[in-house]
């Protein structure tokens, strides 16, 4: 009986040293942190209603420390075997301004059998933090002044933490 009672008062006393310990590390976020990725929902323009209906999104993000981009575009409800050359712009969607980067290569959106299509494409473009941004979709190469999918980019959330 005397070493039951001497084995829980050990058990007890080591319950209790371990609800005072420092943890050995601790976890919390970093200060000055700066989001790195912009956001777009594509949507075909209302002018191209009814002859496509093409959905999809597009994020910019920060490539080494905001000294280049990648940019990635993924599309559904596309025809199949399309292909698709698709542009970076500086404005909006129906006020759109200078092209910043246009792909119409091997990175282009190729449509599959799904009707689903994604490409990208890195630019040594400085990260953007300030401005208004659009990503536009084209018909093909030969219709390239067509657009049938547009979306605004939302800016990412550039505050900075106390």
């Amino acid at each position: 009986m005397y070493i039951g009672h001497k084995l829980l008062a050990t058990i007890a006393l080591l319950s209790m040293t371990a609800c005072f310990r420092k943890p050995v590390a601790e976890i919390k976020a970093a200060d000055n942190v700066v989001a790195t990725r912009w956001n777009a929902n594509l949507t075909t323009p209302a002018s191209m209603q009814g002859v496509i209906s093409a959905q999809g999104r597009s994020w910019i993000t920060s490539l080494d420390g905001g000294r280049r981009l990648r940019i990635d575009v993924e599309m559904s409800n596309m025809v199949p075997g399309g292909e698709h050359p698709w542009a970076l712009r500086a404005g909006q969607c129906g006020m759109a301004g200078a092209e910043l980067t246009r792909v119409n290569d091997s990175n282009r959106l190729k449509v599959g059998g799904d009707g689903k299509a994604k490409a990208d494409v890195s630019s040594d473009m400085l990260f953007p933090t300030t401005g208004d941004y659009m990503v536009a979709v084209f018909a093909s190469n030969e219709n390239s002044d067509r657009m049938i999918a547009c979306g605004n980019f939302a800016p990412p959330n550039m505050t900075r933490r106390p």
